[in-house]
């Protein structure tokens, strides 16, 4: 009998808790698809910000408009449930990520440049996101499923 893998697939919109936010500052921001999915963190203004390497990841881009709020932000919406494709990323370490790992953030993607989250090993105490399956073996580059627990 076939062994039973989760697959690479992410729940509907509907359950993904998706808020309006403002995304970015005023000479920092989203610009279009090219965005979505890459890790974000809460601002100080009110905003998210692509997430720092090491952060705990608050949400992710799921989608952008193109027009601005609060004095040149762009306007868009975040993720903060369910779950979401990302990418094992440079800084993951010796020990490749496995299956049922917590992951806090690495060095982004700039805004603007096609590309996935990127996520390596951690220990978040606030914001789980939890590795549910892997395409490869762990290591950087490799496509990872996280569900938010």
């Amino acid at each position: 009998m076939p062994a039973f893998k989760h697959t690479m697939l992410t729940t509907t919109p509907a359950e993904m808790d998706i808020i309006s936010a403002a995304i970015g500052d005023d000479t920092n921001q989203a610009r279009s698809e090219l965005d979505y999915g890459k890790a974000v963190v809460k601002g100080a203004v009110q905003n998210f910000v692509l997430a720092p390497a090491d952060a705990e990841i608050e949400g992710f881009i799921d989608s952008v408009r193109g027009d601005t709020v609060n004095e040149g932000y762009s306007f868009g919406g975040i993720q903060r449930r369910k779950r979401i494709i990302a990418e094992v990323g440079a800084n993951q370490g010796v020990t490749p990520m496995a299956v049922n790992d917590f992951v806090v953030a690495d060095t982004q993607v700039a805004f603007g440049t096609k590309g996935y989250a990127k996520v390596k090993s951690g220990n978040p105490t606030k914001f789980l996101w939890q590795v549910l399956a892997i395409e490869g073996t762990g290591v950087a580059g490799d496509k990872v499923l996280l569900e938010r627990q």
